[in-house]
């Protein structure tokens, strides 16, 4: 799956993963995570509303997006106005606290930025083919330091029933990809009715859809 998939996407519209309002999960469970205005790197962030949730909570946000169409639809939707600039291969758009780099993920220069508190992943390692995501579990593990926590938003479900996206990842593979120097807590796990996602029956599921959110810990020494 190349980049220039998920590009063609945001040109067609074709952006059933977004969520309007952001993603609920994230406010209920920020006060547990024990952050005092943190820096925030939000892989994939697309045109995400919780991004302002972020910049209301944090230091700084540095969301990174492949589209360019998606960040001029987030400032656009959102009334903002951002100062842009460039550094190798991105666009870099800074709107208050907030940080957008538009360009590949997988070539982010981490000697940019401070040391990040939280990794905030909704639905980004989803969005990957099982050979990309140890791609991107590796550029994540460059990114973080021995105090970094990782806020992981997953879907589990017989992935033979369904090509993804969204990709099923389901926590032996979080154990798998993070269990060397993280601890996984579940902060939520909810099956959810496959009768609700006539989309995902169309494409073949039919057995269990269960989203979850965990929480990884770094562990000590």
């Amino acid at each position: 799956m190349e980049l220039s998939y998920w590009q063609s996407k945001w040109r067609k519209g074709k952006t059933g993963f977004h969520m309007e309002e952001g993603y609920p999960g994230l406010a209920t469970h920020w006060k547990s995570l024990g952050l005092d205005h943190p820096v925030v790197l939000v892989p994939l962030c697309g045109k995400s509303k919780d991004l302002l949730f972020l910049a209301e909570h944090c230091e700084k946000v540095v969301g990174v997006e492949i589209s360019e169409l998606a960040v001029h639809q987030f400032l656009k939707e959102n009334k903002l106005e951002a100062n842009i600039t460039s550094f190798a291969n991105f666009s870099i758009y800074k709107t208050g606290n907030i940080e957008i780099w538009q360009g590949d993920f997988f070539k982010l220069p981490g000697h940019k930025f401070p040391p990040f508190d939280l990794v905030y992943d909704k639905a980004a390692m989803i969005a990957l083919p099982p050979d990309m995501r140890r791609t991107y579990v590796s550029k994540v593990l460059e990114l973080v330091s021995v105090h970094t926590q990782i806020l992981l938003h997953l879907f589990d479900y017989p992935q033979e029933e369904m090509t993804g996206p969204p990709f099923s990842v389901p926590v032996t593979e979080v154990k798998d990809y993070f269990g060397k120097h993280f601890t996984i807590d579940i902060l939520e796990r909810n099956e959810l009715g496959i009768n609700y996602y006539k989309k995902f029956q169309n494409r073949g599921l039919n057995s269990y859809f269960i989203e979850i959110l965990s929480l990884l810990l770094p562990k000590e020494g």
